[in-house]
């Protein structure tokens, strides 16, 4: 068998050299366009950007979208996949943006994985489709399909999972030869998934990062229909973007120039039930706050509970999870809180709990009530009047306490009170 293939493959390849001259020129377009966005994909894996995703939505096609809320998180690229964490996080997360974020339209996939899948996995089947105009310049155009049995794209909805095929175009300037937009849509989305459409457009550019400028998306934005006439749009932007620095030392003994030694920090485990009462370290302003924005409180007095101590002083760390706004049934916010580790001096912890008592705050509700009045009309041309009323509640995150503030704008102030129980940890 080996015999037979040396001198198969030999023939192949001395037919493709002879013959590369003769091939159409969109043949050799799409060749040089492939090896440069290799080139810049393996070379991306040093580096990491923000990524900000503002989210909107609205009822059906008719209507305006209007803003729910903005997510900034921190996106690196391996080999083969995506990796995200908050901003300012020590290290990225060994979870999906989608159980990161926890609620609302949230995608992975846009700052390498897409691109990757279209041009350098060998899935996606590729036919040239003339020229146009694209951002006011000549450009050419490609389409292209990614079959079901080797699409990597999986869509996720109300707890049920399916892979989707791919479909799209993209398109490259005439002049310079680089990439400027990729359009994917999904296809044979399963019919358990009550999702009718999805479109990704991501607008590509060269951008400067210390000493080299890489192909990157500028922005992108991500649109989704459901079966019951809502639609979803999550605007893109990539800033930020740097490159990877690591520093080591070695260090036989120490010596004056070296400076002290770094004291040890023993990692605690907090009993479930342990209560801490804080004060916000700082203000949260709907105008400005986005989720993913650091948390921290400061331990007002100390605490024990089954032999462990935390002092006062002690700080709480985390994130915003949650800070969405709505119109109906009146304007209001859904706020998520969660902190995730404990620090005092020589100690931290992983803090997973529940805010059991919070300060008053105008608007602030655990619950939203809305009441109507209903009228019935008689047959004798009386009328009977009732009321009814309804409360909406959120779903509440794993280690997140979630609630609503009414109006149009609201601020948690610095110095806010509250209580935060720890629960039994998650598994990592």
């Amino acid at each position: 068998m080996k015999r037979l293939c040396i001198p198969i493959c030999w023939l192949a390849c001395c037919f493709s050299a002879s013959a590369q001259s003769g091939l159409p020129r969109q043949v050799l377009q799409l060749a040089e366009l492939k090896r440069a966005i290799e080139a810049d994909l393996a070379a991306l894996t040093n580096y990491t950007c923000i990524e900000t995703v503002e989210r909107s939505r609205r009822k059906n096609a008719k209507q305006p979208f209007r803003y729910v809320d903005t997510v900034r998180v921190e996106v690196a690229v391996t080999k083969d996949d995506e990796l995200y964490s908050w901003p300012g996080a020590h290290h990225f997360e060994e979870r999906s943006i989608t159980d990161m974020v926890g609620a609302g339209t949230i995608a992975s996939g846009s700052f390498a994985t897409e691109i990757r899948s279209v041009f350098l996995d060998n899935t996606s089947i590729i036919a040239w489709h003339g020229e146009e105009d694209m951002f006011g310049r000549p450009a050419l155009r490609w389409d292209y399909r990614i079959p079901y049995n080797l699409s990597g794209w999986t869509l996720q909805y109300a707890g049920h999972t399916g892979r989707v095929s791919a479909s799209g175009a993209f398109w490259i300037d005439a002049a310079s030869m680089e990439l400027l937009r990729l359009e994917t849509n999904a296809d044979e989305i399963p019919p358990d998934v009550p999702i009718a459409a999805v479109k990704s457009t991501l607008d590509y550019g060269r951008v400067r990062i210390g000493s080299r400028t890489l192909l990157l998306p500028q922005r992108a934005s991500l649109e989704l229909a459901e079966l019951t006439g809502q639609q979803s749009l999550n605007r893109i932007e990539f800033t930020h973007c740097r490159e990877f620095t690591v520093q080591s030392a070695l260090i036989s003994e120490l010596s004056p120039e070296s400076g002290p030694a770094v004291a040890p920090v023993a990692e605690l485990t907090l009993p479930v039930g342990l209560r801490l009462f804080v004060r916000l370290a700082h203000s949260i302003d709907s105008e400005q706050a986005v989720v993913g924005d650091a948390l921290s409180a400061i331990v007002e007095s100390s605490a024990g509970h089954k032999g462990t101590m935390v002092p006062k002083g002690a700080v709480l760390r985390g994130r915003i999870r949650r800070l969405e706004r709505y119109s109906i049934p009146t304007g209001h916010y859904i706020v998520g809180l969660e902190f995730t580790e404990l620090e005092f001096p020589g100690h931290q912890a992983r803090f997973f709990g529940e805010m059991d008592y919070v300060d008053p705050v105008p608007g602030l509700k655990w619950f939203v009530t809305t009441s109507r009045m209903k009228t019935l009309e008689l047959a004798d041309g009386g009328r009977i009047t009732s009321s009814e009323s309804e409360k909406y509640w959120t779903v509440q995150m794993p280690g997140a306490s979630t609630f609503f503030v009414e109006g149009s704008k609201f601020r948690l102030p610095e110095g806010l009170h509250m209580t935060w129980r720890a629960l039994k940890l998650a598994a990592k």
